[in-house]
């Protein structure tokens, strides 16, 4: 029998195609009808690629899987699975994929939430076109423009209002990702043997690391503060994971009477005082662990220290004296012309100063005077 149940009730079919490899999978369906529909047309399409030569249909869950073990490595590849999953609940086969209906698939999403959704659909497709020839040609996938990336920072103010906010238990690794820049996750997941207090530095490993670059991290007075406090709670882990929930950091918000404040953007504060402290970017995106220096640009326009020599080239070129000069030639030119007017017996001025809207009823233009000459 081509169509069969399995114990747990769903489908499966079971058949040959024209070459004689046998086929068998699961249909995710617990309808006897909808699993022989799939059969039929599962079947018909193996016909058209062997009799017909049609390209075979590739299954996206099979793109995915393969684009997965590739990115195996990726830093993010934890969000990259949530995004595959939710495309998977939209198409069954790549062919199925148009930037219209993946537009509208991620139309009830946040603009950069769905962007990054796009962004991994759009990188599998690109690799089964360019160079697994699963499809022919990848559909153009539109990732929209997100305008000003986002940078809200504290005061250091507000920050200390925030970590008393807290519960203890939460107060030294948010005083360190306020003093060091450290991506939460990075955080997380520092033991104490990558730490010398000492030396005042920290290193974090490749694997701990958005850009799997080994990075060291300087310690200043509150990072070790803080990091002192975090002794003897764990004899491995500095933090144990202690990260805030949802609720735990929203109701601290409150509490601090701020809103709208993330915990990553803890590193945008740390960047923000660095940039006003009048740190150089350069040393800035080292020490951030930034990949590209586009990154840090975000915060240039925080200080303009750099500029000012930039500012002060073009001082000094005599304007004050040139207009005082142009006063004074003003003033002459006035008195030479009050003279000659007083010269020219029977004549007005033709052009009046006009002191305001009413001085033109009075001022009209007068012919009165040129009845005067002979």
């Amino acid at each position: 029998m081509a169509v069969r149940r399995r114990k747990d009730g769903r489908w499966f079919v079971d058949f040959y195609d024209p070459s004689g490899r046998r086929v068998r999978e699961v249909v995710e369906t617990t309808d006897r009808r909808e699993a022989q529909e799939y059969h039929d047309k599962l079947k018909a399409e193996l016909w058209k690629v062997s009799k017909l030569g049609h390209r075979a249909r590739v299954p996206f869950a099979t793109a995915a899987a393969r684009w997965l073990r590739e990115k195996a490595k990726k830093a993010s590849l934890r969000n990259d699975i949530l995004h595959i999953k939710f495309w998977r609940g939209h198409y069954t086969y790549l062919d199925e994929i148009t930037r219209e209906n993946a537009d509208l698939a991620v139309s009830h999403l946040k603009e950069h939430n769905g962007n990054r959704y796009k962004a991994t659909l759009r990188s599998i497709l690109k690799k089964a076109a360019d160079e697994w020839d699963m499809i022919e040609k990848a559909p153009q996938v539109r990732v929209s423009s997100e305008g000003t990336l986002r940078v809200r920072f504290l005061t250091s103010a507000e920050a200390a209002r925030l970590i008393r906010a807290l519960p203890s238990q939460h107060r030294g690794l948010i005083r360190v990702l306020f003093s060091t820049g450290l991506r939460l996750g990075s955080a997380l997941g520092l033991s104490w043997s990558q730490i010398d207090m000492e030396r005042r530095v920290c290193w974090i490993h490749a694997d701990q690391i958005k850009n799997r670059k080994p990075l060291p991290v300087p310690l200043n007075d509150d990072a070790i503060a803080a990091l002192k406090a975090c002794k003897g709670r764990h004899p491995v882990s500095v933090f144990n994971q202690a990260r805030p929930t949802h609720t735990v950091w929203k109701n601290a918000l409150k509490r601090a009477g701020l809103t709208d404040f993330r915990i990553h953007d803890c590193r945008h504060t740390w960047a923000s005082w660095h940039v006003q402290a009048g740190t150089p970017l350069y040393a800035l995106q080292e020490m951030g662990g930034w990949k590209t220096a586009e990154m840090v640009r975000r915060y240039a326009h925080l200080s303009a220290e750099h500029l000012a020599e930039h500012a002060a080239r073009i001082g000094g070129l005599g304007i004050e004296k040139a207009h005082a000069s142009d006063s004074s030639d003003a003033s002459d030119n006035e008195t030479a012309a009050k003279s000659l007017m007083a010269e020219r017996k029977g004549f007005e001025p033709l052009c009046p100063v006009v002191a305001g809207p009413s001085d033109f009823e009075s001022h009209r233009i007068r012919i009165a005077p040129i009845n005067t000459i002979q």
